[in-house]
């Protein structure tokens, strides 16, 4: 598997190939070679509860691309960012003897870039039905500053960077 750039190929793992004028792709996930390693690790990822994303292991948690549960969840970062916390939520409530938090709903947006100022979004839940949901909004330039807002955000939680400067 790879790509040929001089002559705009994909390699496939099949040992064929594909032509392209452009290439979007998506890599491979799988867990850090020392999560797969560790005893957490079962067929290279880590099983969790979705509802509170701990393991088998007391007090030991996973989310993100090292977890798996019942259900697939996408690995984007919204994701992780979501079962962080509920995560937090749960350890506090183990904390204080206080209830446990609603369960992971496996919740995310994830903003497309268009060009020429469009933005369009999909708002996706894994978890709270009997099967993935998904809506996607069309895209527009109200997408693309509410894109901004997001990503200012998290400048400021993360980093504690000014959210008015550009991405």
């Amino acid at each position: 598997m790879g790509l040929d750039p001089a002559g705009r190929t994909a390699r496939l793992a099949s040992g064929g190939s594909v032509p392209y004028d452009l290439f979007i792709g998506i890599p491979v996930h799988r867990a850090p070679d020392v999560v797969e390693r560790s005893p957490l690790a079962v067929n290279g990822w880590v099983p969790v509860d979705q509802t509170n994303l701990s393991t088998r292991f007391p007090g030991v948690y996973a989310l993100g691309d090292v977890a798996t549960g019942a259900r697939t969840i996408a690995k984007a970062g919204v994701f992780a960012e979501a079962a962080a916390r509920v995560v937090a939520a749960d350890i506090a409530a183990r904390l204080r003897e206080g209830e446990p938090p609603p369960p992971y709903e496996g919740a995310g947006t994830c903003y497309v870039e268009f060009g020429g100022g469009m933005v369009g979004k999909i708002e996706a839940n894994f978890l709270a039905g009997p099967t993935p949901t998904a809506r996607v909004l069309d895209p527009s330039r109200a997408l693309a500053a509410e894109k901004h807002a997001f990503g200012a955000t998290r400048r400021q939680r993360w980093f504690g960077l000014d959210t008015q400067r550009v991405a």
